[in-house]
């Protein structure tokens, strides 16, 4: 067999079939516990759920798949187009929107929003979080939920982190890999991560790079720009996607999940 045929693409990722296949990770475990708060903590029964910053899809898929009418929205054109294929190909009732997470409103309110993967660190101040937060209590019916997910470190003297998997998917084969915490500025709290994807289908190679700017916050910090910026209640913290791991009792977590209910 010759060898695979190399295109180097540095620019901004746009590969959303790959980003898909690579990030297939756990979905299914991830999706129970946003079930499982919807019936523990909302004060109204959840039919319609946004998908802030929603990607591909993988979460509101699967939301969808549950019978939750679901709206998707992504600042990336093509993740939409690429979403909305998906939900026709399914049947599933939804929408995708393409649309800023610090200004967007819906054509009707939602029972509850989630925003997944350390999305929120693409606000890079305190003052777009707090206009998120009011965004998004602005789409919630009272007594809805938001629960999003943002990437912890117990000190920036933390050196980079990085990861690296493989998936398969019929004859493509995907390599991910993804840094975190290079060129750190301990007052802004920002700092930039790396991903890299490596495609090989059919004899073909194909490389596509991005970095991109993200923003640590910490806990008590983001207590703070809740009650700032107002309309929501404080329910819950977890260490990951388990109803049993509350933060304060987490030893070293590296994810926190927060549970916030419209007031």
């Amino acid at each position: 067999m010759s060898a695979p045929r190399g295109r180097d693409r540095t620019r901004e990722y746009s590969a959303p079939r790959l980003y898909e296949i690579a990030f297939d990770m756990n979905r299914k475990g991830e999706v129970d516990f946003l079930v499982h708060c919807f019936k523990r903590y909302a004060r109204r029964p959840v039919r319609r759920v946004l998908d802030i910053a929603c990607g591909t899809g993988p979460h509101l898929m699967r939301l969808a798949g549950r019978g939750y009418e679901t709206v998707g929205l992504d600042l990336s054109p093509k993740n939409i187009d690429f979403l909305r294929r998906r939900l026709a190909e399914k049947g599933y009732r939804g929408e995708a929107v393409v649309g800023d997470m610090t200004d967007f409103r819906l054509t009707r309110p939602v029972d509850a929003a989630i925003c997944m993967q350390d999305s929120q660190g693409h606000l890079l101040t305190n003052e777009a979080l707090v206009a998120h937060l009011r965004c998004v209590a602005r789409a919630l019916r009272r007594g809805g939920l938001y629960i999003f997910d943002r990437y912890m470190t117990s000190s920036w003297t933390d050196p980079a982190r990085a990861w690296s998997w493989s998936r398969r998917r019929g004859r493509l084969i995907v390599r991910a890999s993804f840094s975190a915490l290079h060129d750190v500025d301990p007052v802004s709290q920002v700092f930039r991560e790396r991903m890299t994807l490596e495609a090989v289908e059919n004899g073909t190679r194909r490389i596509y790079r991005q970095t991109h700017l993200s923003r640590m916050v910490f806990p008590q910090e983001l207590r703070a720009l809740v009650a700032l910026a107002g309309g929501f209640a404080f329910e819950q913290w977890f260490f990951g996607f388990k109803p049993h791991q509350i933060l304060e009792k987490s030893r070293h977590p590296l994810l926190m999940v927060v549970v916030l209910r419209r007031i």
